[in-house]
């Protein structure tokens, strides 16, 4: 038979081969909710794309999350790029993306669309404390989350820090907090800066406090911020340290388990952070750019894994996928199917 021939039979038989691995791979079986637990959506760290790709890189994603019937979607922050201009056309852009979103959703900021927005690399230079009242007043002036479905929230605008907000669900309460990477904007060199970082940093500490102590008969907490605050030994970079302590003391204080959900460093971590001294703490970090997944989280107190990621929900859907890759596929068929037919000639 002609190599030509050969090629022509290997490839028709093995690209099914390749579709029928991509779907099983791809796809899970997700059970119902127990009576006793909830579930929720967490993603963040958004694609680092222009304002006019935005969505072509994000559809896939929101359809995919849509597909679940979660209580809550959570929004780590970092909605556009280290290097994306932070126009209010982007920022507008991003929190319409987040309203098509089925679920309520809670979003924390990032350092990205508004703490670096005065720097060089964003080419378009803005002050970055303008950005940031800039958000609060788009985002946050409605004590009401994101998403189709808005729920009502109690949030601390009146001292000035909207964006921190709260609310129960099922008996789990759900607080951000406003940290975020780039050192949380402390800043030696820039007086301005670091006023702002020492302010919110007490207003965040504040808020914790207060949430801890008024939701304290809540089966679990879960506490959303941007930043990654832990260095390579899981302990508390200098900027982070007051709040990460203040957290995990209240978790002893109450003895209900908390987790910690933030992205910044864009590496999915799960992981409890000083499990020995402080055994109700668990974190979790969220995928980020290049790679971008949510994660369907089931909360229930009453397992010994209380906060359990049973889904990484990818982006593209199998048809998506097929048509990105379709090239890549037979390109590969024909550098390697080739060397393999040689064995039989």
């Amino acid at each position: 038979m002609p190599i030509q021939k050969k090629f022509y039979y290997l490839t028709i038989t093995l690209i099914p081969t390749f579709i029928g691995l991509f779907i099983f791979f791809n796809s899970s079986k997700i059970t119902s909710v127990p009576d006793n637990a909830i579930r929720i959506i967490s993603f963040g760290d958004n694609p680092h794309v222009s304002e006019d790709q935005v969505e072509n890189y994000l559809d896939m994603l929101l359809d995919s999350i849509n597909q679940y019937n979660s209580s809550l979607v959570i929004h780590v922050g970092d909605t556009l790029g280290g290097r994306e201009p932070c126009t209010d056309s982007m920022i507008d852009l991003q929190q319409a993306i987040l309203n098509r979103l089925n679920s309520p959703v809670l979003y924390t900021p990032g350092d990205n669309e508004w703490r670096d927005c005065y720097q060089e690399k964003k080419i378009n230079v803005y002050d970055n404390q303008e950005r940031l009242d800039y958000i609060r007043k788009t985002y946050f002036s409605k004590n009401k989350t994101l998403g189709i479905n808005k729920l009502f929230v109690e949030n601390n605008g009146n001292k000035g820090y909207p964006e921190n907000a709260r609310i129960t669900i099922k008996n789990v309460a759900f607080i951000t907090a406003h940290l975020v990477g780039s050192n949380n904007n402390y800043d030696p060199i820039n007086e301005r800066n670091t006023l702002e970082y020492y302010a919110r940093d007490e207003a965040n500490i504040n808020w914790i406090k207060e949430s801890f102590d008024k939701y304290q008969d809540s089966s679990a907490f879960v506490v959303a911020i941007h930043a990654d605050m832990y260095t390579e030994e899981s302990s508390l970079s200098p900027e982070y340290k007051e709040f990460g302590m203040t957290l995990y003391k209240m978790s002893n204080k109450y003895k209900k388990p908390v987790l910690l959900l933030y992205g910044d460093s864009h590496e999915y971590k799960n992981f409890q952070p000083m499990p020995n001294t402080y055994p109700y703490m668990y974190a979790i970090e969220n995928y980020g750019n290049p790679d971008i997944k949510a994660l369907l989280i089931e909360i229930d107190n009453t397992n010994i894994e209380p906060f359990k990621v049973i889904k990484v929900i990818k982006g593209e859907s199998f048809n998506t996928w097929l048509f990105r890759n379709f090239q890549r596929v037979i390109n590969f068929l024909k550098r390697n199917i080739k060397i393999f037919l040689t064995y039989f000639e």
